[in-house]
């Protein structure tokens, strides 16, 4: 599928991309470079940072790489006053950063079980409170969430506590962004083809290899597409894949405890 302008309904606009040097946030990038947004890049790894960046301004983008780590309050700020310096506006903010330790939560450490709440949760509210005062009339916001903030997985308990709070505390803000015509957006994909994901996979206990439930794994540069492509009107939720979707129908039509014996028999739980 071609990509055009009018896909993103943008004249020239800026972009903030939270963890996009890599995976499905540098994909996303990639995307609204060829559509002419000048990108804002935000990510903890300088190496990775400046990569990014040069990938990006080779294929002829307006690239600006920040090295921020999202759940530092200082470090956002800093961030928040140079992109005002060099752009004053933001026309689109995709929270995209976070993180996943799978396990069982007695069998992980503290840091691990608390990290994906302090990088997903925790820096999606951090990153939307720094960059709010930035948008204007017409602006968009996106959290990238996942399908387990839909549903409760076993071997990602804080993993799906963090996407769950992220898909609420998104409608919370969209209702309050509503005075301020901003439209804001969560996207909840299945598994994407990024090194974060193949790196998840290794970690896995033998008991959490099970995939019956999940479905074929997207590559970035799709989901980035199909995710940023549907960001426009009034819809809220973002699903891409065919597994969510049953998921959500499910929850609509079967009752709780037949929804429950259903999910308990597709994933993997411990035996």
């Amino acid at each position: 599928m071609s990509i055009s302008a009018s896909d993103y309904s943008n004249p020239k606009k800026v972009a903030l991309v939270t963890g996009g040097s890599y995976g499905l946030g540098f994909a996303m990038a990639c995307h609204l470079v060829a559509v002419g947004y000048k990108v804002v890049i935000l990510a903890r790894d300088d190496a990775k940072l400046r990569g990014a960046v040069q990938k990006l301004s080779k294929a002829g983008g307006e690239v600006v790489g920040i090295a921020c780590d999202i759940t530092n309050v200082e470090a956002l700020h800093d961030a928040a006053i140079s992109i005002q310096e060099r752009y004053r506006e933001l026309d689109f903010v995709v929270a995209n950063a976070g993180s996943v330790h799978p396990g069982l939560l007695e069998d992980l450490d503290p840091e691990s079980a608390v990290a994906d709440i302090e990088t997903g949760l925790i820096g999606a509210v951090l990153t939307a409170r720094a960059f709010l005062p930035f948008l204007r009339s017409g602006s968009k916001v996106l959290f990238i969430a996942s399908g387990f903030g839909l549903m409760g997985a076993a071997g990602y308990a804080s993993y799906c506590a963090a996407n769950a709070g992220i898909i609420n505390f998104a409608d919370a803000l969209r209702r309050e962004l509503l005075i301020r015509n901003i439209a804001v957006y969560v996207a909840c994909p299945s598994d994407i083809d990024t090194p974060g994901f193949r790196r998840e996979l290794e970690d896995l206990p033998p008991w959490m290899k099970k995939a019956d439930a999940r479905g074929e794994v997207m590559s970035a540069d799709e989901a980035a597409k199909r995710i940023l492509t549907r960001c426009h009107g009034r819809r809220f939720l973002i699903v891409i894949n065919r597994e969510i979707q049953m998921l959500q129908l499910m929850k609509r039509l079967m009752p709780e405890r037949a929804l429950q014996f259903l999910v308990d028999r597709l994933f993997p739980k411990p035996s």
